[in-house]
């Protein structure tokens, strides 16, 4: 591998002499090729395949032919002076040395025309028999024909008209050319500067270097974000043909200084496998000690003033490239900021824990773009970390898993409080442990969700899609996220703690039905509604029968057990809109909003025939033979205006239900006043 430098320009381009000798009357009827002592026997066969293409389609230069040119070429240049031979196949062939100069070849060698003979004619003729078929030219014309003489006619005068041509012509067409290419580069650059769109930036130069500096073969390599390599486009390559190694062509940029470089034949297999070529230039893109991928040259032997032009067109290109870059950056900054507060937003919408663990879930995976990871809060009282969310696992899974805190990567990082960014799982010394085989990539984030400097839990991230590494970019955003989200998991745990408390204030421990404060306050709503909208409502008021006699049988925890079935069998038979309370001991209360008496006879003799039908234990050995209810229903506003009229209407009802023989419904009627009320703890 050679760095290229550009430090010393040379205007002369041989192939700019090349072009000018093609178009001089003289060496019209020849093929034309430039060689130098230095190409060896490579370059040497490559000159002659030039002068004999027309021929055939395979050069039909045999080692004797070879060996001839050599001889002309060594004896033209310690002469000084054109040669002139004769070719195996009776073509006639010169060789004329140019002026010694470090910007040209060492001669110009031409052939392709028939030598005009007798003898010339029946040596080919013998040649052709000798090869089995005769010549045919690919383009189907015949070549020209000289003497011997005309040849050196002309070859001397082309000798002569040389230095003519190269102190004048020459330097006149490379300045030219020179200058054309130099003012097409800088308008490039404008339009490079006008540029919104990386992908048009680099379409503008690939169309430049193979219309304006005629290159046959060209490979565009861009880097994306974490290290991570794509070919862009390839011109006069088959894509399929080739593979390309992101971590050799990464590892190279990492410890080369910058420069163009020519690579070889035997190097280039190291970056692009399966590329045969010779040799190639590649041009880094690099702006500001940061690699933006390359630009690579192939079969091709550039000039020093194109590769000065390419090598400024390619840091211009770099430099818009990375302007790019950073206007792009900061959109996606705007963009994440506007992101992170609208996520902020949704998360203080959120009214339930687990919804919020997996919307925090969610959101990091999409602010980072990794496709699994957990949400592993800390459980205190067990000193282990469990999976309360999860993204690329089943949620079943998910349950059964838990790591004990200080074990593990979650439970290092929950215990040291650093978060910890990893690129190869495998190589890291912090935790070295073989990849396991659901995760797609070695790369990962685990980071400490800590609130009021309290370890709350962590958070894992992984798999980032295309299959890239993690950067600390990715890890300082995500600490910004979740140095928000962590609060709003403070604040649901806090608001649930008291929840519970004022749950706790309304509801009776036994049963978990609302209790007597609960039932009398929702009464009350109820009685205000009612008036308000002038609508009905009815109270039912349930009482066990004999409990007093069952609890003494067998024993207050049965009591207590049966006190949970009835309740939960009034909590299953109730409607949703119904209000269902223990009212005290074996008695339960329950407000049917909206219900008239007819109504409420349906919901009532729901639940008496629930009970009756239920099985408990002991229950055979009370009066009626099983554990039964009593029922008393009393109506807004027909049987009461007030909360103490209505509950005492109610009273009443379940009195003369109980008087009557139990395990019955009764309804409030005004001729139940007047009556005493005895106990219904009976």
């Amino acid at each position: 591998m050679a760095h290229t430098s550009t430090s010393s320009i040379k205007l002369v381009d041989s192939r700019d002499l090349l072009e000018m000798l093609r178009q001089h009357p003289l060496s019209v009827p020849f093929n034309l090729a430039l060689y130098s002592e230095e190409q060896g026997r490579g370059g040497l066969l490559a000159a002659m395949h030039t002068v004999c293409a027309p021929l055939s389609d395979e050069p039909r230069c045999s080692a004797e032919c070879c060996r001839a040119w050599e001889t002309g070429i060594s004896q033209a240049m310690l002469t000084n002076q054109p040669v002139i031979q004769s070719c195996a196949q009776g073509f006639i062939c010169f060789i004329v040395p140019l002026p010694e100069s470090s910007d040209l070849p060492d001669c110009l060698l031409g052939g392709g025309v028939f030598e005009q003979s007798e003898t010339a004619r029946r040596k080919q003729e013998r040649e052709n028999h000798h090869q089995g078929n005769p010549l045919v030219l690919e383009s189907g014309n015949t070549p020209q024909r000289l003497s011997l003489s005309e040849a050196e006619s002309m070859a001397d005068e082309i000798s002569r008209s040389l230095p003519r041509l190269l102190d004048q012509q020459l330097h006149s067409l490379s300045l030219t050319r020179t200058t054309k290419r130099l003012e097409a580069v800088q308008n490039l650059t404008r339009d490079l500067a006008d540029c919104t769109e990386s992908e048009h930036a680099v379409d503008i130069v690939s169309e430049a270097l193979v219309v304006l500096f005629n290159l046959p073969k060209v490979l565009i390599v861009l880097q994306q974000p974490g290290l991570y390599m794509t070919v862009h486009s390839t011109l006069g390559l088959d894509p399929e043909s080739f593979q390309l190694d992101q971590k050799y062509l990464a590892a190279h940029f990492e410890n080369t200084t910058g420069y163009p470089e020519i690579l070889t034949g035997g190097e280039l297999p190291k970056f692009f496998p399966g590329l045969e070529t010779q040799t190639a230039h590649l041009f880094p893109l690099k702006e500001s000690n940061s690699y933006l991928g390359a630009i690579v040259i192939l079969d091709v032997n550039l000039h020093s003033r194109d590769q000065a032009l390419i090598e400024l067109l390619v840091n211009r290109l770099a430099s818009r490239l990375e302007s790019l870059k950073t206007a792009e950056g900061r959109h996606l900054e705007r963009q994440f900021s506007t992101r992170m507060v609208a996520m902020i937003s949704e998360l203080s919408l959120v009214d339930n824990r687990r919804d919020l663990y997996k919307q925090i879930l969610e959101m990091s995976a999409e602010l980072l773009t990794a496709t699994s990871g957990s949400l592993m809060l800390l459980h205190e009282t067990e000193g282990t970390l469990k999976i309360e969310a999860a993204k690329g696992m089943s949620s079943s899974l998910a349950n059964t898993m838990s790591v004990a805190y200080g074990e593990g990567i979650a439970g290092q990082v929950a215990k040291s409080g650093f978060p910890m960014l990893v690129n190869d799982i495998e190589r890291d010394t912090r935790v070295a442990t073989k990849n396991r085989p659901r995760f797609k990539t070695k790369s990962f984030i685990s980071l400490p969700l800590e609130a009021n400097e309290r370890l709350i839990g962590v958070l894992n991230l992984a798999d980032k899609e295309h299959g890239i590494n993690f950067t600390e970019a990715d890890l300082n955003l995500i600490q910004t996220f979740t140095g928000h989200a962590v609060l709003m998991i403070d604040r649901a745990a806090t608001l649930e703690k008291a929840g519970k408390f004022e749950q706790l204030a309304i509801t009776d421990p036994l049963t978990g039905l609302y209790n007597r404060r609960f039932f009398e306050d929702r009464l009350q709503e109820e009685f205000s509604r009612g008036e308000r909208q002038q609508q009905t409502f009815c109270i039912i008021l349930a009482d066990l029968d004999n409990f007093k006699i069952y609890n003494d049988l067998c024993g207050h925890l049965a009591g207590d057990n049966a006190l949970r079935k009835t309740a939960e069998i009034l909590r299953r038979s109730a409607r949703e809109m119904d209000v269902v309370t223990r009212y005290g001991g074996e008695e339960f209360c329950l407000i049917l909003p909206g219900t008239g008496k007819k109504e409420s006879v349906f919901v009532g003799e729901r639940f008496r025939r629930a009970i009756e039908a239920e099985s408990f234990p002991g229950e055979n050995h009370l009066p009626l033979g099983r554990l039964t209810t009593s029922i008393g229903i009393a109506t807004f506003p027909a049987d009461g205006v007030t909360v103490n009229e209505l509950i005492h209407a109610a009273d009443l009802a379940l009195y003369s239900a109980k008087q009557s023989g139990r395990n019955r419904l009764v309804l409030y009627e005004a001729k139940m006043e007047g009556q005493t009320l005895l106990s219904h703890q009976d």
